[in-house]
């Protein structure tokens, strides 16, 4: 019966063929564990797909019942949380794969005449992949989540000219709400994969089509087939990572954050660990040259990578004749790890202020402290109070929703264009203190 089950299929689709000409593939008798790295990437990918859509079956993308979707899974569902700990961790498994692999190509050269197709078509997967860690982290609508897109939206709404049509895409409105989380789930689980499904296939064509890069050193023509040895290395290391990463997630789990709440003056945001170069960079500039670090940096990184294989005049992919290209490399490289260990090591810093620990903390006679701090009775009038250069405030509570005042306060701006208001310099406890009071202002203003 099987041997008739396999001569029907063999028949019909030719899976026996394909399957003996994936096998027995030649390789350059020196491929070894080096090039296994991109079988792991492709592994985690496919594992991230399995789990991703295991959570897709419960998973709620409104912030009315996102938050408990997630809780749901985790608690109530058998090996509901070990699901959730192996795709939170299989993403930072993945960047570490990727960005071994293409360190790998980098320093062996592996992007050169003519490979140079291969090369774009792996940063665009980086790309991608690091559009799947951004937009996962909103779809919890946990603190983390929410204030790590909020951050990024800013940095993408930092482009010249487009920056506040990109915001508009991204977040569907003036405030990150449902519309916000619908695009970035349709994002996410949608527009993504897509792009997945392109670019894996056409990477996996070109790779088949060139071959493994024979080193520098190895001037042999001598060929094996791809079965079973290097076949048996791809298996050994994806069976090993994948034992980490199990155990990684059965060890820690995944990290909890409580569910958004723009009132909580307690949490201190931060990114996950591979945003955390960028945001180490945006930390130490000064404000203004943010537009370096949100924008003009990020952009020439990934212009240098696109441009790699022409940039590299080398006449070979010997390390001794590319001395400039891999000396930059390696200090980008470095750069790119440093800042990461030392963002990592480094404790989020503390508010500026603290609650009273004798009860006497009021937070509206806080923010009110903060307003007289900053000056607004300038401009503005509260209960006949004030000038009246900008709108009068004594109702502004009924008037204006929360998350739109604080948008209003920290960038007017971007409301009117030519405002002679000031963005507020406020940490977070300070925005929270002055919201607060100027919610509580409910009076209608005097004639």
């Amino acid at each position: 019966m099987m041997g008739v089950m396999k001569d029907w299929l063999e028949d019909r689709a030719g899976v026996g063929k394909a399957l003996r000409a994936l096998l027995d593939e030649s390789v350059p008798r020196s491929t070894g564990w080096r090039n296994t790295l991109g079988s792991v990437a492709g592994a985690l990918i496919l594992g991230q797909i399995v789990t991703g859509v295991l959570l897709m079956l419960f998973y709620v993308p409104h912030p009315d019942a996102a938050y408990a979707s997630i809780e749901y899974i985790r608690e109530s569902l058998r090996a509901g949380g070990l699901i959730l700990a192996l795709h939170y961790w299989g993403a930072s498994f993945i960047v570490v794969a990727i960005f071994a692999h293409m360190a790998r190509v980098f320093f062996s050269g592996a992007y050169k005449k003519p490979r140079e197709l291969t090369w774009l078509v792996g940063v665009g997967l980086f790309a991608v992949i690091m559009g799947f860690a951004f937009t996962g982290q909103l779809l919890p609508w946990n603190q983390a989540g929410y204030w790590a897109a909020k951050v990024g939206i800013e940095i993408a709404s930092s482009a010249p000219f487009a920056g506040e049509l990109i915001r508009q895409l991204i977040t569907g409105g003036e405030t990150l709400g449902a519309l916000t989380l619908t695009r970035f789930y349709t994002i996410h689980v949608i527009l993504l994969p897509l792009a997945l499904g392109v670019l894996v296939p056409l990477h996996l064509y070109l790779l088949r089509r060139h071959g493994p890069m024979r080193p520098a050193h190895d001037a042999s023509t001598d060929t094996v087939p791809f079965y079973p040895w290097q076949l048996a290395r791809d298996l050994v290391m994806i069976s090993v990572v994948f034992l980490g990463l199990i155990a990684v997630a059965v060890l820690f789990m995944g990290p909890r954050s409580g569910p958004v709440d723009l009132t909580d003056t307690s949490y201190i945001p931060r990114p996950e660990w591979f945003f955390l170069s960028h945001f180490e960079i945006l930390r130490s500039t000064p404000g203004s040259l943010k537009i370096v670090a949100t924008f003009i940096l990020p952009n020439v990184l990934l212009v240098l990578l696109l441009a790699l294989p022409w940039l590299d005049r080398a006449k070979t992919t010997a390390l001794k004749d590319r001395r400039l290209i891999v000396s930059a490399g390696t200090m980008v490289i470095a750069s790119i790890i440093g800042l990461t260990a030392f963002g990592l090591a480094r404790e989020p810093a503390a508010e500026s202020t603290t609650p009273a620990e004798d009860g006497t903390y009021d937070m509206l006679q806080a923010g009110r402290v903060r307003f007289e701090e900053a000056m607004c009775a300038t401009c503005h009038r509260i209960d006949g109070e004030g000038q009246r250069v900008g709108p009068d405030l004594s109702s502004v509570g009924l008037r204006l929703k929360e998350e739109y005042m604080r948008e209003w306060i920290t960038n007017p701006a971007r409301f009117v264009p030519d405002t002679m208001m000031p963005p507020a310099k406020l940490d977070r406890r300070g925005l929270n203190e002055l919201v607060a009071y100027l919610q509580s202002l409910q009076h209608m203003p005097e004639e």
